[in-house]
């Protein structure tokens, strides 16, 4: 079967096809970019998670298995954990946090000063 177009629209249809190969050329381009900019900012937040101790008056040191160290022998123990004091600065930030969410998005059902001390255990 043989279509005869007018040589003018498959000119214009050609370059319209040639267009969107191109724009879809970019999106892939600015998508692989996207997602090795994701994937980079997913592994540092899971270094974050792994760095950030739950309890921040705890510190713990942390501890790294040896690459290639024999796996026949017990692992060695946990150092203990050492207190170290919280910044009263951190406190009264979160506290002013608390306050600004409070007047911003209505009553917690406690103070900020009573949350901050539930979470602090004061």
């Amino acid at each position: 079967m043989i279509i005869e177009l007018p040589y003018d629209n498959v000119q214009i249809v050609k370059r319209k096809h040639d267009a969107m190969k191109a724009w879809h050329e970019d999106m892939a381009k600015s998508h692989q970019q996207a997602a090795e900019w994701h994937a980079e900012q997913s592994d540092e937040l899971g270094k974050a998670m792994k760095e950030v101790p739950l309890n921040p008056e705890e510190r713990s040191g942390q501890v790294y298995g040896t690459r290639g160290s024999s796996t026949d022998k017990p692992d060695a123990p946990a150092p203990a954990a050492t207190k170290v004091p919280l910044d009263p600065v951190k406190k009264a930030d979160l506290i002013q946090i608390l306050a600004d969410h409070v007047e911003e998005y209505g009553d917690l059902g406690l103070s900020p000063e009573e949350i901050v001390d539930k979470i602090f255990g004061e």
